[in-house]
C-alpha cells in the first residue's frame, strides 16, 4: 500500500514525469497545474486496505481560474481529511445525498463502518470544473486506469459503487472499460433516473447518477437490493 501511495505522490508532484503505464504529461499542463491534483476523497492511510466496499466518483472538486493545493498538501495540514465530509463544500447537496446512500449500502451489506472509513477515490485525479473541462484535457492523457487496477488489487472489494453512470468520463464508464462485462443491467427507480450494474470476476459494480441531481432516497431500494444479493 505505501509503495502505491508513494508512486502516486511522486507522479502528482511532477507533472512532467509520468508514472509507469501512464501516457505523457497532458499538453495542457499549465491548466492542470493550476487545478492541481487530488487522488483520494478518503484518507488512504486509513482506507486503502482490504475492504468489502469501494466508492468511486468522477473527479475532485475544482473550478477554472482558481488555485488549489495538492491533495497531499491538504492532508498534511488536515490529517485524516475526507474531502466529501471535511472539505470546503461539506454540507452541500452532494454530501448529504452521498452520506444517505453510503449508509444505506453499508447497512444492506451488514457493515457498521462509518462512511469515512470506506476507501473513496476518483475516476480521474485532476480537478476540473465539470466533465466538459475534464474531457478538454484529453482523457487519454489524464488516464488513471493503472492506479485503479492497483486499487482493485489492494482493496479487493465485493462491491464498487460508482457515483456517476453516464458516458466517459464517468466513474461507471471507467470501470466498465476496466472490467469489460458482457452485459450491463439497467433499472429505472424514478423517471429519467437510471441505476446501472454489472458483475465481473465475482465483483458487483453499481453505477448511480451524480448525487448533485438526484435524491438518494429514490435510489436506495434498487441499490440496496443489488448489494444485499
Amino acid at each position: 500500500m505505501s509503495s502505491l501511495i508513494d508512486q502516486l505522490r511522486r507522479q502528482h508532484e511532477t507533472l512532467t514525469r509520468p508514472a509507469p503505464g501512464l501516457t505523457t504529461a497532458p499538453a495542457s499542463a499549465p491548466a492542470i497545474e493550476r487545478l492541481k491534483l487530488a487522488p483520494f476523497a478518503s484518507d488512504p492511510a486509513r482506507t486503502l486496505r482490504p475492504g468489502r466496499l469501494m466508492v468511486v466518483s468522477m473527479k475532485p472538486y475544482g473550478a477554472p481560474g482558481r488555485s488549489y493545493p495538492f491533495g497531499w498538501d491538504e492532508r498534511a495540514a488536515r490529517p485524516g481529511l475526507h474531502r466529501w465530509y471535511d472539505g470546503d463544500r461539506a454540507g452541500g447537496n452532494f454530501v448529504r445525498e452521498a452520506d444517505q446512500l453510503l449508509r444505506g449500502v453499508l447497512a444492506a451489506m451488514g457493515l457498521s463502518t462509518d462512511p469515512r472509513e470506506v476507501f473513496n477515490t476518483y475516476a480521474y485525479f485532476w480537478r476540473a470544473h465539470d466533465a466538459r473541462q475534464l474531457k478538454s484535457f484529453g482523457l487519454e492523457r489524464v488516464d488513471c486506469a493503472p492506479y485503479h487496477r492497483a486499487f482493485l488489487a489492494t482493496v479487493d472489494p465485493e462491491v464498487v459503487l460508482c457515483i456517476g453512470n453516464g458516458p466517459p468520463p464517468s466513474a461507471f464508464a471507467l470501470y466498465r472499460r476496466l472490467l469489460g462485462p458482457d452485459a450491463v443491467a439497467e433499472a429505472t427507480p424514478a423517471p429519467r433516473t437510471k441505476v446501472r450494474s454489472f458483475r465481473a470476476g465475482g465483483r458487483l459494480v453499481v453505477g448511480v447518477p451524480h448525487l448533485s441531481y438526484v435524491r438518494a432516497g429514490a435510489l436506495l431500494p434498487t441499490v440496496t437490493g443489488l448489494v444485499a444479493n
